[in-house]
């Protein structure tokens, strides 16, 4: 029966005046007869790699590789191909090279044929084929050669969904005649449809094996979670106070449950809001108030004439109260900005996390309702 073990293996490539590169660190895994196994992870995490270790197109540089039966592979669908060749040409060129006899690819040839659904492009040279039309091809020979071990690099995207979907039962074919089936994929959808077991992959390391609806969950989960991570450290670049002109400054500070300069705050809790700065005591100058969600959403705008804000000699102070405050749960930004006819001349930004202590059923709300929003001018500071 068809079977791939890895012991401790470890595949690590010289790089000239760096750090060595462990594609593949210290990977133990077994795959048995049956076995429809998906490979996920981002790029560089070591999934192409390992698929070389099994496929005998590279030694490992630690560890043991043992497998029981014929593997057919192919890295890249529609690679191999020859340009100048006719489909038909090709199946028994390739068929050829898998160690089939004419006779044989010859009672294979038309399930090929019919499979791949090229119809008359097959007497075509592959040249003339689109990307589709090539992986197509390559996959219905594959798949019609009987290989003992199937194992495809980005298998998976192998034309429209009608042609997806019966390239998933012909893996679920093949491994009912107690085949096995290596496919890396970045379709989560497709892993989890057509295959029985998944593997994550990062760094050259395995962090969870298991059902694919599992590993594929908390592979999403990890991937929004860095790309949050980063996101926030974006959004965070802008924050702090700038002096765009000479004599203009300005600040701004969250103020709740009794606590100055807040960085967690609580939906559906008063908030202060307080704004101090220096600017002109031209009565063009106006102050801007902006909150902005993470994703670029701006949730709060309004601009407030700096005549009615500041004193004779140009300081402005303002307190906005939001009572309560409405934001949903999420990462948020607080700008502040002084501005006149020449344009903005300070500003000032504070980043800040929404939470509430009992999340909301049904989805996470942008806006809690109700609020209402006051204005404290100078001298109620």
């Amino acid at each position: 029966m068809s079977s791939v073990r890895l012991t401790s293996v470890r595949k690590i490539y010289s790089v000239p005046g760096g750090t060595p590169l462990r594609a593949v660190d210290d990977i133990s895994l077994e795959v048995s007869t049956g076995d429809r196994l998906g490979i996920i992870g981002p790029n560089g995490a070591g999934k192409s790699t390992l698929l070389q270790l099994i496929a005998g197109l590279t030694e490992p540089t630690e560890g043991t590789v043992t497998v029981a039966g014929h593997v057919t592979a192919v890295m890249t669908l529609g690679i191999g191909l020859r340009d100048h060749a006719t489909g038909r040409e090709n199946i028994y060129l390739d068929g050829q090279l898998q160690g089939q006899s004419r006779s044989e690819i010859d009672r294979i040839l038309n399930d090929v044929i019919e499979f791949s659904e090229l119809g008359d492009f097959i007497d075509q040279p592959v040249r003339t084929y689109s990307t589709g039309m090539k992986a197509r091809l390559a996959f219905s020979m594959l798949c019609h050669l009987d290989p003992d071990i199937l194992v495809i690099d980005e298998a998976l995207s192998v034309g429209d969904a009608a042609f997806a979907r019966k390239a998933g039962d012909k893996i679920k074919e093949i491994c009912a005649r107690g085949k096995v089936v290596i496919i890396v994929s970045h379709s989560m959808t497709a892993v989890r449809e057509m295959c029985n077991r998944c593997i994550w992959l990062n760094a050259g390391r395995i962090v969870m094996d298991g059902p694919p609806a599992q590993v594929t969950d908390r592979y999403i989960e990890s991937v929004r979670s860095e790309d949050q991570r980063q996101a926030v450290a974006r959004f965070s670049h802008a924050a702090g106070a700038r002096s765009l002109r000479d004599g203009w400054q300005i600040s701004l500070a969250l103020h709740q449950h009794d606590a100055a300069d807040r960085r967690l705050l609580e939906s559906g809790m008063p908030l202060r809001v307080r704004v101090s700065g220096q600017g002109s005591t031209d009565p063009n100058c106006s102050l801007v108030l902006d909150i902005v969600r993470l994703d670029g959403l701006r949730m709060f705008s309004e601009t407030f004439a700096a005549r009615e804000l500041a004193d004779a000699s140009g300081r402005v102070a303002m307190t906005v109260e939001m009572t309560p405050l409405v934001l949903g749960p999420g990462t948020y930004r607080f700008d502040a900005a002084l501005q006149d006819q020449a344009g903005r001349a300070a500003d000032c930004s504070v980043v800040c996390e929404v939470y509430t202590p009992v999340p909301a059923a049904g989805g996470r709300p942008m806006l809690i309702y109700p609020v209402d929003i006051d204005v404290i001018k100078v001298g109620a500071c």
